[in-house]
């Protein structure tokens, strides 16, 4: 380990009288300023208590989708009179809901012969024999007993949680003198807001925080004066513009990732819903203690909620990170990090991991620049013996492991360099005390650094609800164990998945080459000009914040990018030290070769595992890849990967080969190395420079090339005035049926199919049964059609069954030009209405359908039809309010995602969602994964409206669906008073249906 002398340290002894008092201080302050942070998560909140009371007065039939489902407590009316009567009393689910809506269990209060039957949560709790005469039955519910009585008497008892779920109030029962009544409180624990006294610990914190950085200055001004910054670090260079220019223009034409539509919806929603709870699953806990970087978002989207504006962050943490690397860390790394040539070097290796992982709204751009800083801060204190540094670096890194579980790398560059700083802090006499306490000061100051990464952690809840929303995220799962941590890397080298596209493959494999590279080179006689020290220290972080992505619940790669600066960094070093300079400058000719050969075997394997890769990207940004990108790269048929391997393994062989036939002719010391032709790090350096150029002109090609909608595109229109994204450029095929085509005037078909009607989403449409065998009439295609603007669209719903044909064919006349299949991929599995769009072949004028099927065949097709397109943004207006699924909720940022007030979930009227072959979204609506609006769609039907996106007809980009109440719905005004969250009834653990709790 590098660290300074003792002779630079000027304190010989225990310190004079005022460092005893500066020590004292920093004690005190540190002290009072930890005792603030660590009490903060303890401190009372603010929490509405929300009451809804309902009679049936107030209707039949009400929405009250609650969120979470289950009440605080719940209590029921009933007179006995009412009660007798046979039928459904009352129910807080929908008596008849959508049959494919995934169920709750509510309460079912049903009049029976023989009494009440009560049932809730799924359990039958008894049938309550009604006695004669007037009395009243009621019922209350809370998390520890569910109690049903007769005039105050229980006669029915249930120990435990089994408080129903809430999606609505219904009746059946007279409302003539039926006592019939209803009160819940809705559960909102986790919309709380700070109290004066969490507030006041805040500031006491943050000041206290701030004067003790005072006082380490203070004391830090003892040792001798070094400078803050290195000289000429504001002076640009042209480096500095071609890394700017990169990151400008990926801004414009680059991919997002798989989640910034996760993202948006949460940190656009924070607004409505008073705090930043998970809007998709998780009965919406909070994302904290890991999710303060959403503030920024939120209050960032309130400017303007536009892609390319929600995009800028990243963008920008990207040029704060190339200027930590370049300016500052590189520079520590030794003569190595400050040749001429390294810092187009670094470009490069910036480059490589930046582009395929940092643009978008996930934390790992934000944890890659908490990182970096950390370690410099941790390198200054090592390198300087001053306080202040390691202070601000714990502070770093604890407000970088507050953004996600992966941010806990953060802390790598202090366990790296433990040893040079106990060393240093142990020199730091004048900040000691007498006796057994002396290095009380320094501790306290210390834990008080790291400790206010609490603020940032429970900034407006409390502790009990963080550790509830801890305990229902690992009750329902939805991440993997920490010892699975492998699949992250099995998914990195994973065919055919963007999880292992070439972009990533070339930043970690090659930086992993390079890991292995610089830890030999340190480990032998001749560094090549790399500081040892800070070197290994680079390493040991790199290696530890590798480890600290084991607590990440998933382990997608997209998670490498928080290595993207110390990546940077030991990367850039990897190609220095194994370049031609570092090789030819060796004296020691056999080390020389050793690395040369070494080297080039490593870069043969790793270069030829990245070219395997192949160019993809999520969603949007992956519609328009051209065809190169679609494959790994290949040369005729031959993978380039298979190419590279061999000619590095034929490369690797010869000069072993000339290795051994020299030394059998000299001696060792005979043999000067002076041809470094065959360097390493050169092969290394054109593979990555050739990734990169693919992925930014392969989307900067589709960005120029492209009609429809692309990133570049979108940026584009909001520069001219048009923000709202995916949804300018998508079209709405309003009523399906007014597209059916007429019939031609052709002879009529010899075995005609036989009618039926297809469910098309909510619309039903003339059609053919996939049953027997037959031909539908011909029917003349549309002018739009037979110029190529719009596709032939059937609707198939139902399974085919195998080796069942319904075929499209498209005729000139009487002549038959092509036949085109509507079975096979791409149907969907469950059988739902899937729409298949065919473009119509030159000159053709008229289609039919053709049939050849089991003949009791139940799958049907919809008549051929030209879609009657409505722009969207007529259909939903700027501000129109919508579910957002997850995977699409990133491009429109002119609809407003529907809000989750405290305890509820909206009923909304329009649900935004991903193409019909992505599933993911369900976990908005399922309730064993804690989906928020699980209770709404129980109380709507969806009618499909298809879209087309303008320019691309036949992709399918979105489904938009009405959502329409299954019966006349009314809703219900709440009694709403604020309290401190101690004051309120205990609300229990939140109970996720379908799961069994343990006990």
């Amino acid at each position: 380990m590098l660290s300074p002398p003792r002779s630079a340290l000027r304190h010989a002894d225990a310190g004079t009288r005022s460092d005893s008092r500066r020590a004292r201080l920093v004690l005190a302050v540190g002290l009072l300023t930890a005792l603030a942070a660590l009490a903060f998560p303890f401190a009372p909140v603010r929490q509405p208590e929300i009451t809804y009371s309902w009679t049936p007065a107030d209707g039949a039939a009400v929405a009250l989708p609650l969120m979470p489902y289950q009440p605080v407590q719940l209590t029921a009316t009933i007179s006995c009179t009412a009660a007798r009567s046979a039928g459904l009393l009352l129910s807080t689910v929908p008596p008849r809901p959508d049959p494919t809506a995934l169920p709750l269990d509510g309460l079912v209060l049903v009049g029976t012969p023989a009494g009440v039957q009560v049932t809730s949560a799924g359990l039958d709790l008894g049938t309550v024999a009604l006695p004669p005469g007037d009395c009243t039955l009621s019922l209350g519910s809370n998390a520890a007993a569910t109690v049903v009585a007769l005039d105050g008497t229980p006669v029915l008892n249930h120990l435990g949680d089994v408080r129903p779920d809430v999606a609505g109030v219904f009746t059946e029962a007279p409302t003539a003198d039926a006592r019939l009544a209803l009160s819940l409180t809705a559960d909102t624990r986790f919309s709380t807001t700070p109290s004066p006294l969490k507030i006041a610990l805040a500031v006491l914190c943050l000041l206290g925080l701030a004067t003790l950085f005072a006082l380490l200055r203070a004391a830090d001004r003892t040792l001798p004066p070094v400078r803050l910054l290195p000289r000429g670090w504001w002076r640009p260079r042209p480096v500095d513009a071609v890394v700017t220019t990169l990151l400008a223009v990926w801004w414009v034409v680059g991919s997002g990732t798989v989640d910034d539509g996760y993202i948006a919806g949460i940190v656009r929603s924070r607004g409505d819903n008073g705090f930043v709870g998970n809007v998709y699953r998780w009965l919406n806990a909070p994302e904290a203690p890991f999710s303060w970087f959403s503030e920024p978002y939120h209050w960032w989207s309130l400017i303007s909620a536009a892609t390319p504006w929600m995009r800028l962050p990243s963008a920008l943490l990207g040029l704060l990170c190339w200027f930590l690397v370049s300016r500052l860390l590189l520079p520590r790394l030794g003569r190595a990090g400050r040749l001429r040539g390294t810092p187009w070097i670094a470009a490069l290796a910036f480059g490589t991991w930046f582009v395929p992982l940092d643009l978008g709204l996930r934390p790992e751009p934000w944890v890659a620049v908490g990182t970096v800083l950390a370690l410099l801060g941790v390198e200054r204190a090592v390198a300087t013996w001053r306080v202040l540094p390691l202070a601000v670096a714990l502070t770093v890194a604890g407000a970088t492991t507050a953004l996600t579980p992966g941010g806990l790398m953060a802390v790598a560059p202090v366990l790296a360099a433990a040893v040079p700083l106990l060393r240093g802090l142990r020199a730091r006499t004048d900040l000691h005390m007498p006796g057994a306490w002396r290095a009380a000061p320094l501790v306290a100051a210390l834990l008080a650094a790291a400790a206010s990464a609490l603020l940032l952690m429970a900034a407006d809840q409390g502790a009990a609800a963080l550790a509830e929303a801890v305990r229902v995220r690992g009750r329902i799962g939805g991440g993997r164990p920490w010892y699975e941590e492998f699949e992250r890397y099995a998914l990195l080298l994973a065919p055919d998945d963007v999880q292992g596209a070439i972009g990533r493959r070339a930043a970690v494999l090659v930086t992993l080459l390079a890991v292995a590279g610089v830890t030999w080179v340190l480990a032998g006689r001749q560094h090549s000009g790399v500081a040892a020290g800070p070197a290994r220290r680079l390493l040991v972080t790199l290696g530890l914040s590798a480890v600290a992505l084991m607590v990440s619940p998933t382990k997608w790669t997209q998670h490498f990018g928080a290595l993207t600066g110390l990546g940077t960094a030991v990367l850039t070093l990897g190609l220095v030290v194994f370049g031609r300079r570092a090789l030819t400058a060796l004296r020691d000719p056999v080390t020389a070769r050793q690395r040369r050969t070494a080297g080039l075997a490593g870069a043969a394997v790793v270069c030829g595992l990245v070219l395997a890769g192949q160019n993809m990207w999520p969603f949007v940004s992956g519609w328009y890849t051209p065809t190169f990108s679609t494959v790994p790269p290949l040369v005729g048929t031959v993978p380039i990967a298979t190419i590279v391997l061999a000619v590095g393994g034929v490369v690797v062989a010869l000069l072993l080969a000339r290795s051994v036939w020299r030394q059998s002719t000299y001696r060792d010391a005979e043999l000067l190395y002076r041809d470094a032709r065959l360097a390493p790090a050169v092969p290394v350096a054109v593979v990555l420079v050739a990734v990169l150029a693919l992925q930014v002109l392969s989307l900067a090609r589709i960005a120029v090339r492209q009609h429809g909608y692309t990133p570049a595109a979108d940026a584009l229109a909001t520069a001219q005035g048009d923000p709202c994204g995916l949804q300018s450029v998508l079209q709405v095929e309003i009523d399906p049926a007014a597209g059916v085509l007429a019939v031609d005037a052709q002879p009529a078909a010899a075995q005609p199919t036989r009618p039926t009607t297809v469910d098309a989403g909510g619309t039903t449409l003339p059609g053919v049964a996939v049953a027997g065998a037959g031909q539908s009439p011909w029917f003349a295609l549309d002018d739009r059609q037979r110029a190529g603007a719009l596709p032939v669209v059937v609707t198939v719903s139902g399974v085919p069954r195998a080796g069942d044909l319904l075929d499209a064919e498209f005729a000139r006349g009487t002549e038959v030009l092509a036949t085109l299949p509507l079975t096979g991929p791409g149907l969907a599995p469950d059988g739902a209405p899937t729409d298949r769009r065919l473009i119509v072949p030159a000159g053709a004028d008229a289609v039919r359908l053709t049939v050849a099927a089991a003949v009791d065949g139940t799958a049907a097709a919809s008549l051929p039809r030209a879609p009657v397109l409505t722009p969207m943004i007529q259909v939903l207006p700027r501000g129109t309010r919508a579910i957002l699924d997850w995977p699409v909720a990133f491009v429109f940022p002119c609809l407003t995602p529907e809000p989750l007030p405290p305890g509820t979930a909206g009923l909304p009227q329009w649900r935004v969602a991903p193409p019909a072959d992505d599933p993911s979204a369900a976990i908005t609506y399922t309730p064993g994964l804690g989906g928020p609006f699980a209770g709404s769609r129980l109380l709507v039907t969806q009618r499909r409206m298809p879209t087309y996106l303008r320019d691309d007809p036949t992709r399918d980009g979105v489904q938009l669906y009405r959502w329409e109440p299954v019966e006349p719905l009314r809703t219900l005004t709440p009694t709403v008073r604020v309290r401190d969250a101690g004051d309120l009834p205990d609300p229990g653990h939140l109970r996720v249906p379908q799961l069994i709790e343990s006990s």
